[in-house]
């Protein structure tokens, strides 16, 4: 099992700053600090989670209390009851959970539908990042990846790492699956240099680490990730 310090270092990402999207109750804040990162721009929308989030805060470590997608305002947010870590802007797809847990345990975890408050990735760094040089993002918002990475245009310009959850199958309602969040970074100047599949979900989500092809020192000597050798 790897640390987010040997993972970076392993890749060559020189940390600044990280942006941390879903945030949950910072359990990574610990590890990107360790990791060298100066600052951590922390973003959460479930309540709950953010009271706890917000005890990291300090010089180093911002707190959001939102959710990130493409567009600003509000939206639904589907919470887990006794599963926080599932919680998405996008509804958990029946069929799937029913298929990997069973209908009674489905029906035990069934999600609780509220209104949170939106934000594109662009406008939470540039009200709250505080001046800071962001060139790392790490995405753990549970199918909602590409919709934060379209609105992020300008954010995306200055970021030379971004560590993602991925999806295999569709785990929610519309999420992306992981060719098309493959397919946007490659578009944006971004190359796969790390993929791992989870094992306990079968091999369903898991999570990828991508660099951009201009920061890296040899581009065209890079192996190739695993995925693409297959």
């Amino acid at each position: 099992m790897y640390t987010l310090r040997t993972l970076f270092q392993t890749h060559l990402v020189k940390p600044q700053g990280i942006i941390y999207a879903g945030a949950h109750v910072g359990e990574n804040v610990g590890g990107f600090l360790d990791a060298g990162f100066e600052s951590v721009l922390c973003i959460e929308p479930n309540p709950e989670d953010f009271s706890q989030l917000e005890r990291h805060a300090s010089a180093r470590v911002r707190c959001v209390h939102a959710a990130v997608s493409d567009r600003e305002g509000t939206s639904a947010y589907y919470m887990v009851p006794g599963v926080p870590t599932l919680n998405s802007l996008l509804k958990p797809d029946d069929e799937y959970w029913v298929k990997l847990v069973g209908r009674e345990m489905a029906d035990a975890h069934a999600p609780v539908r509220v209104e949170v408050g939106t934000l594109r990735l662009d406008t939470v760094v540039e009200r709250h990042g505080g001046g800071v040089p962001y060139n790392a993002l790490y995405l753990n918002i549970q199918g909602g990846e590409l919709l934060a990475l379209k609105g992020a245009p300008r954010t995306l310009e200055q970021l030379d790492t971004i560590f993602t959850e991925v999806n295999f199958d569709r785990r929610y309602e519309g999420c992306a699956l992981f060719e098309e969040v493959d397919a946007f970074l490659r578009d944006q100047g971004f190359r796969l240099m790390y993929l791992e599949k989870f094992p306990h979900s079968g091999g369903q989500h898991g999570e990828a680490l991508y660099r951009r092809v201009s920061d890296l020192p040899t581009p065209g000597l890079v192996p190739l990730s695993d995925l693409e050798n297959r």
